[in-house]
């Protein structure tokens, strides 16, 4: 009966085991999934360096020659599938110059290993990732960064908030900083009210492959929750604090990245805001309550 018993216990045990695809006496990995996740913000680094810039065009070109008439969703999957490994196979040579050298390195790929942050100083902004931002009073995980968007062509601001900050390495010397952001979704989850303020919903969430950014191309938002909208959020430009920073005197010059405006259009919304007040309103006006005379 004891036996039975046993056996029925170890049964049990191994079907949740086998249901849960867990493996038998190993330890879940921790860093279960880093490996795709270093390959995929290696794609970013050399799609958003400028320095990259001819050779990922050229094997972009090259993509497209072969698309025989796919879509360019397509074109930009197999762009993103193969072109490191397409670099590697270039076996550039070292070159004499310092650009011609780091080229090398980063067609080369990174390595395994990444230093991971909590929070990261740059630009004059201090980023937490959205895990440090809960244990702290002050809310540094919110960003902003313009890229373009590839429907309309136009350059397109995108919200979200970070949820990795990662250096990745090259070399011994070479080591890039990128955030993986959650990002919403544009333009169903970023709006501009009445006022201009511009409001985003950070519960609307799309971009799940394209996830990774340059440190040094975001800037950073505060997200104030919106009274009258429990779901939304308006956006507060950050503020940054550089100037005087190793010589830095015009921040339009240094940025890589607009101003971003705590209102948009603002004067033309307040003339519709104006045109809709009674002008026999007088807010101003005390209507309840009864009169007295006061005398010294």
């Amino acid at each position: 009966m004891i036996e039975r018993y046993s056996t029925d216990e170890v049964i049990k045990s191994c079907l949740y085991y086998l249901k849960n695809n867990v493996s038998l006496g190993l330890p879940i990995p921790h860093f279960l999934g880093r490996l795709e996740g270093v390959q995929q913000a290696h794609y970013s680094i050399l799609q958003h360096l400028m320095i990259m810039t001819p050779l990922v065009n050229e094997y972009l070109s090259m993509i497209r020659a072969e698309s025989n008439g796919r879509s360019a969703d397509w074109i930009m999957r197999e762009h993103k599938r193969r072109l490191t490994a397409w670099l590697k196979d270039l076996h550039l040579p070292d070159g004499e110059s310092v650009e011609e050298q780091t080229i090398k390195r980063l067609a080369a790929g990174p390595s395994s290993q990444v230093t991971s942050w909590q929070g990261y100083d740059i630009n004059g902004y201090l980023f937490y990732t959205v895990a440090k931002d809960k244990k702290t009073v002050s809310q540094n995980s919110g960003v902003r960064i313009e890229a373009l968007d590839e429907r309309t062509g136009q350059n397109t601001t995108y919200f979200g908030v970070i949820e990795d900050i990662w250096e990745v390495h090259y070399s011994s010397n070479i080591q890039i900083p990128v955030f993986r952001c959650r990002w919403v979704k544009h333009p169903k989850g970023v709006e501009v009210d009445g006022y201009g303020l511009t409001v985003v919903d950070l519960n609307n969430i799309g971009y799940k492959d394209d996830q990774w950014v340059l440190a040094s191309q975001v800037a950073q938002v505060l997200y104030i929750a919106d009274p009258a909208k429990k779901t939304k959020h308006v956006v507060v430009p950050g503020k940054q604090d550089i100037i005087g920073v190793e010589g830095i005197d015009d921040l339009e010059e240094y940025n890589q990245y607009d101003q971003m405006n705590l209102f948009t259009d603002l004067p033309q919304k307040i003339k519709i805001i104006e045109a809709g007040i009674r002008k026999d309103e007088k807010p101003w006006v005390c209507k309840d309550g009864e009169s007295r005379v006061v005398t010294a």
